[in-house]
């Protein structure tokens, strides 16, 4: 039998408009062991990540926010802490997103609707890329 796979636990900014969908994966994440923070806009994001400094490791963020799209919170944040890891959630095709820059290892898209599972592995994928 395999053994379960290590899960690290990871300061994660998590930057969703949709409340129910913000709850349900910031709820999974938490039980998961990771440390949460949470933006509904993409100016918020900014200003959470401020708050979170260094420790922030990774953001999961959607690509249609109300005041700016996910990619220029990603570029933004990119320049803020260097070798932060972004996982880009949308119910959208990536292909519409020309500044997504998906050949890069620091950077995933996963599509929405998606399970935890898929979440998981995402973060792990991730994690490992470091």
């Amino acid at each position: 039998m395999e053994a379960p796979p290590v899960r690290e636990t990871t300061t994660i900014l998590l930057v969703e408009d949709d409340p129910d969908t913000l709850r349900a994966v910031a709820r999974h994440l938490i039980r998961m062991g990771h440390r949460v923070h949470t933006a509904s806009t993409g100016a918020g994001a900014l200003q959470e990540a401020f708050r979170c400094g260094p420790d922030l490791t990774l953001a999961l963020i959607d690509i249609r926010l109300p005041d700016m799209d996910g990619t220029e919170v990603w570029v933004r944040l990119n320049r803020q802490l260097m070798g932060i890891r972004g996982l880009f959630i949308s119910g959208y095709d990536p292909g519409e997103f020309p500044d997504l820059k998906l050949d890069r290892k620091e950077i995933l898209f996963l599509p929405k609707p998606f399970e935890a599972s898929q979440l998981d592995k995402a973060i792990q994928d991730l994690l490992a890329s470091r």
